[in-house]
């Protein structure tokens, strides 16, 4: 067996990980759709993920706090490829519907246990790049798969394309369970308890708000840029490379993140990004064009990039020692309940006025975040150093 880093081999299953999952969110709206599904039901589609994510989500970060990460890992890739056989298997919006429940449990499981395997793996120096650099691994594997499960949907069929998914999926969970072993031991010797779930200082709550209050962009991602493609004609394969590109562009920034915040700081880069994004969604309300318009949301994801590293990278430099997982799971489960509300009021928009109209709700939310969160970051920093 070749002899890696136990993160390299974790950057390898992220690989894995975004080749699976981006496969299958490329075509499930769309699919969701085409079955009959209305624009609302497909943000209610996702709105269910969120609220599904975001409760396991509080509870699996406690849990790795007290019992280790790897268990909590393994069953949510066991989960990851159950839901890709039921999304292969069902035929009408409903079972879609039901299916994507069993993802949003495995992705509770997942995401805020593995940022805390990381910060195991992590000293306060490196923890910023290392999040960057799993992160960039998830970004490759997403932009093939992107590309990849829109060229077989259209070739062969989307139930094929779900059924890829699956085979990736159980080839990560196998990746994971011999290549990478438990970083540390929990440093929290209390037992587990449902009431230490939200037991974290009012700081790393405060940031963990306005981190989900961001998630805005995410019902852009998952339900207006396929469905505002498709409605200006896109194939499979167009809203796929639209996507592959979008998410090109995202794990560029990624990879650029730590240096980024390294030389301008949180208190620049978390606002700036927010407000280009909402700059560029006006854009895309103005625009009617299919090759202008799939630019405008590549860039708006690509810019997005800054998301996933920045708030995660400020809250474990935040988190107490013995609580990372807890703290993770304050941020992912709040991050989950505010998309779900996003998603809802995205969709009511676009279907009870038209989907420019949620564009521009998108926008003003965000450059309004931009604001705030500007404000807040500046005056923490000046309190630190006063």
């Amino acid at each position: 067996m070749i002899k890696l880093n136990p993160l390299l081999w974790l950057y390898i299953v992220s690989f894995l990980h975004g080749l699976g999952v981006n496969s299958s969110s490329t075509v499930f709206p769309v699919y969701m759709r085409d079955l009959g599904g209305t624009e609302f039901l497909v943000s209610l589609s996702q709105a269910l993920f969120f609220l599904v994510r975001g409760c396991f989500t509080f509870f699996s970060g406690v849990l790795s706090d007290t019992l280790g990460r790897r268990q909590p890992i393994i069953l949510s890739f066991l989960l990851f490829s159950l839901a890709h056989v039921l999304y292969a298997l069902s035929r009408t919006p409903g079972s879609l519907l039901a299916s994507i429940s069993v993802q949003g449990i495995a992705a509770g499981f997942y995401w805020p246990v593995v940022f805390a395997l990381i910060s195991g793996y992590s000293n306060s120096e490196d923890s910023a790049h290392n999040i960057s650099r799993f992160l960039l691994a998830f970004g490759i594997g997403g932009v093939l798969g992107s590309w990849l499960g829109g060229k077989i949907a259209d070739s062969l069929s989307p139930q094929m394309t779900f059924w890829s998914g699956c085979t990736v999926l159980s080839l990560a969970c196998l990746s994971f369970s011999f290549l990478v072993p438990e970083a540390e031991q929990p440093r929290n010797d209390e037992k587990f308890d449902f009431r230490h779930i939200l037991q974290v200082p009012p700081k790393v709550r405060r940031i963990a708000l306005l981190a989900a209050a961001a998630t805005v962009v995410w019902a852009v991602l998952t339900v207006g840029m396929p469905l505002r493609l498709r409605d200006l004609g896109a194939s499979y394969s167009f809203i796929g490379g639209t996507r592959a590109v979008s998410q090109g562009i995202n794990f560029g920034i990624v990879a650029l993140a730590p240096f980024i915040i390294g030389r301008l700081g949180f208190q620049f880069v978390l606002p700036s990004y927010l407000l280009l994004c909402g700059l560029l969604m006006i854009g895309v309300k103005i625009s009617s064009g299919l090759l202008t318009t799939a630019a405008l949301f590549s860039l708006f994801w690509g810019s997005a990039g800054m998301d996933g590293v920045g708030w995660t990278a400020l809250v474990e430099k935040t988190a107490p020692t013995g609580k990372v997982g807890t703290s993770m799971g304050i941020l992912r489960g709040l991050r989950d309940f505010f998309s779900l509300g996003y998603l809802l009021i995205f969709g009511f928009v676009a279907q009870h006025w038209n989907m420019p109209a949620a564009f521009i709700f998108v926008a003003v939310v965000l450059i309004g975040l931009s604001v705030t969160i500007g404000s807040y970051l500046k005056s923490q920093l000046a309190s630190q150093t006063s």
